[in-house]
């Protein structure tokens, strides 16, 4: 539906396309055409009004969304925050396990130089004890060789005596 102004409501008038004076007739259609425009004017008051209503809901919408969306963000924020501080206490934990696992290692690590320390020297300890068991082997054989000897010769010597003795 298409609406139009009343050009006489801006203080323009309408050029007749016949110049005829206004008669008592025409006055008739100038009062109804105010009536007509005043009905024109309490119609667009009502359609203004219409549209402000509608405007202010709207308005409201879109103030409940804001409301809602910051409501949302906050909770977002805490949630964020939540995990912020879960994250560090996490990566703090961790650093401090990092930290003991390093020192444990360290710790395991002079232990087992200490280890090898004391395998080194009850190594040496052995290739020396080795080298002595070797020597007194030797010398334990060669004692051993004296004494078949001296035994040989005792026996020899048992022999040489009970045969000077039946003499």
């Amino acid at each position: 539906m298409h609406k139009e102004l009343n050009p006489e409501l801006f203080g323009e008038k309408k050029v007749a396309k016949s110049s005829m004076m206004e008669s008592p007739a025409n006055l008739g259609t100038t009062g109804n055409s105010y009536l007509n425009t005043d009905r024109q004017i309490f119609e667009l008051k009502a359609q203004n009004q219409a549209l402000a209503d509608q405007l202010n809901k709207v308005v409201g919408t879109v103030n409940e969304l804001i409301k809602t969306s910051n409501i949302k963000f906050e909770k977002q924020s805490q949630l964020l925050s939540r995990l912020e501080q879960s994250h560090n206490g996490l990566a703090t934990e961790a650093g401090q396990k990092i930290t003991q696992l390093a020192q444990r290692v360290n710790e395991r690590k002079s232990l087992d130089l200490k280890v090898q320390e004391m395998v080194d020297r009850h190594n040496n300890v052995i290739k020396s004890f080795e080298v002595r068991m070797n020597h007194l082997q030797k010398l334990l054989a060669e004692k051993e060789a004296q004494m078949i000897s001296a035994q040989a010769a005792l026996n020899e010597a048992k022999m040489e005596i009970a045969r000077l003795k039946r003499l």
